[in-house]
């Protein structure tokens, strides 16, 4: 897709949103940033309501009857490839226009290129996928992101699933949507969407597909027509069948079905619009991506949004038509078309970096993590950063043998933490022990067993570590070694922000999902606007893709992941001051705090 990624901290809880405020426009009030707003509104202002509308879980029941849905179907290799050529055939002799003769000079594929990227348009109307990107900072790598998907669903189309360009792109896709929580692992590289997502992952797919029927119909074939009809229940197989490979278990059983889904889950964009906030968001990710798009389907930007983009999403992330003149100059600096030989280099030489022995040592680690019942998102993270950074950064990362005697310490309380350790493998468990005073005797908290991440936390927070890890006998383990260095530009990445945040509750044993509702209900009974606001920072930075982000004060409608970490630390700094928290919710909020950042 690749679908934006995200933290996903609570797969099974249900939300039940309404969004409040008015949409600011990208241009206004340039200033805004310097100037934040400190000031803290009624509660009642900003509380969004639980009551008025059923809760949902984001599944396709919630938008399809059971009949209605079936598991995605296992094709043969045979199958799909006289699938996606018939269908590519028949879609190429639709796109094949007196218009596209001529304004393409030849290429009317890229006329379809451009209707399919329609699609990426529709799904930043979706706020769970526009926060989910925004907070991993994809609006920052947006052509290295944006590249990925078009690789991945250009591949989908014309590669057979058994090329191995096309099971990297697959691989490449899981880790990425893995790492962000989106979707679960399923054992080894395969995954499966989490089911607070599902309903937005298919309808990630249904976007791609009511695009090209716009596009279709445009060139002439009516959606409703016989031959309209068949040639979208080809496009409705293929385009379920790759969100399959990448975490999509159920789709629509058919053509019928998928537009039933297509017009309940519009009909639910309508009903909860985004916040003015994820809007603003919505249309940052849509200024920095259309330069690509454009040069992709051969368009200029303004002569794309218009043609490509259906009505509503324009309007919605292009207010009033308006196109910067500076988009236009961005998508001239986009030299040379994608072709499939393209695809397949880039893939290859990605293969090569798979290859390199510590890039394959993490990917064992990776996925011997869920078969021993560990978390395995922070050893991805790390790999993922070693993927997207070895042509830039070819040096491999160290790995080293240590040798522990009895009792001796890898990692010291109250010492400062130098080095990131990924524990391959270890002759013996280790164990944490965490004094409580500094004269107090320590006692055991944990056993670890490989692979694991040891040392994350104190280099993340600068601080001495907080617990001792050592061994009780002699143990030799095997590791893969970040430096001072290396972790300054792991740091950056957000997928490994997410999955430290992630990785930290867990060893606090905080369960987010009670967290937040301690913090909503609080909020609710004391009418405070702050403790609203610090809900939902507190939701969306671990990994909420649900929150409606309507309530949060003190911050500009484009801050920066970093800055809402911030923001957070301050509010809750405070509310801690001014008094009155419950003890438990006080003390979890000052521990989370603590190591997000």
């Amino acid at each position: 897709m690749a679908w934006p990624a995200t933290t996903a901290f609570s797969v099974t809880r249900c939300t039940a949103t309404k969004t409040y405020g008015t949409i600011q426009r990208m241009d206004a009030d340039p200033g805004a940033r310097s100037r934040p707003d400190r000031s803290y509104p009624p509660a009642a202002a900003v509380l969004h309501s639980r009551a008025g509308s059923p809760p949902r879980c984001g599944t396709l029941e919630d938008f399809l009857t059971p009949a209605d849905i079936v598991a995605v179907p296992e094709m043969a290799d045979t199958d799909w490839d006289a699938l996606r050529r018939g269908a590519g055939r028949w879609l190429a002799w639709r796109f094949c226009t007196l218009r596209n003769l001529v304004v393409h000079r030849g290429r009317f594929a890229d006329d379809a290129m451009g209707f399919a990227w329609g699609g990426i348009y529709r799904t930043l109307l979706v706020s769970s996928i526009v926060t989910t990107s925004y907070r991993n900072e994809g609006h920052f790598r947006s052509g290295e992101r944006i590249r990925g998907t078009a690789d991945f669903f250009s591949g989908g189309f014309v590669l057979p699933k058994s090329q191995a360009e096309f099971r990297e792109l697959v691989q490449l896709v899981n880790l990425r949507h893995r790492v962000a929580g989106v979707v679960q692992s399923a054992g080894a590289d395969d995954v499966r969407v989490a089911a607070a997502y599902e309903a937005e992952y298919a309808y990630v797919a249904t976007a791609f597909i009511e695009s090209i029927r716009r596009g279709l119909d445009l060139c002439g074939l009516p959606p409703g027509s016989r031959r309209g009809r068949e040639i979208a229940a080809q496009v409705c197989t293929i385009l379920y069948q790759i969100a399959g490979c990448i975490g999509l278990s159920r789709m629509p059983r058919d053509l019928a079905a998928h537009e039933r889904f297509r017009d309940a889950f519009d009909r639910h964009l309508r009903e909860r619009p985004p916040s003015a906030r994820v809007r603003r968001m919505a249309q940052e990710i849509a200024y920095r991506i259309v330069p690509f798009t454009a040069h992709m389907a051969d368009e200029s930007v303004r002569r794309h949004v218009d043609r490509h983009i259906d009505p509503d999403t324009r309007e919605f992330l292009f207010p009033g038509g308006e196109i910067a003149s500076e988009l236009e100059f961005h998508r001239a600096q986009w030299k040379g078309r994608d072709t499939i030989a393209a695809i397949e280099r880039r893939s290859r030489n990605r293969q090569t970096i798979w290859r390199r022995p510590d890039v394959a040592a993490l990917h064992d680690a990776y996925r011997a993590a869920l078969p021993a019942g560990i978390d395995d998102r922070l050893i991805g993270a790390i790999l993922l950063h070693a993927l997207d950074t070895g042509r830039e950064s070819p040096r491999p990362l160290e790995r080293r043998t240590i040798d522990l005697a009895a009792g001796q310490s890898l990692i010291r309380q109250g010492e400062s933490v130098g080095e990131m350790y990924v524990l391959l493998s270890a002759t013996a468990p280790l164990v944490v022990l965490l004094a409580q005073h500094a004269h107090g005797e320590p006692r055991q908290v944990a056993t670890l067993a490989a692979p694991t991440v040891l040392g994350e936390i104190g280099m993340w927070r600068g601080q001495p570590a907080v617990a001792t890890v050592l061994s009780r006998v002699p143990n030799r383990l095997d590791v893969i070694v970040i430096d001072q260095e290396r972790f300054q530009s792991l740091k950056q990445e957000s997928g490994f922000r997410a999955a430290t945040a992630a990785e930290v509750q867990r060893r606090l044993a905080l369960n987010s999902s009670l967290v937040g509702t301690l913090l909503d209900d609080t909020a609710v009974r004391t009418g405070d606007a702050r403790l609203a606001s610090i809900a939902q920072l507190f939701r969306y930075l671990t990994g909420d893709s649900h929150v409606p982000l309507d309530a949060i004060i003190g911050l500009p409608e484009d801050a920066t992941p970093a800055e809402c970490v911030e923001a957070l630390r301050t509010q809750v700094d405070e509310a801690i001051a001014a008094g009155g928290l419950p003890p438990d919710l006080e003390r979890y909020l000052g521990k989370v705090v603590a190591t997000i950042g």
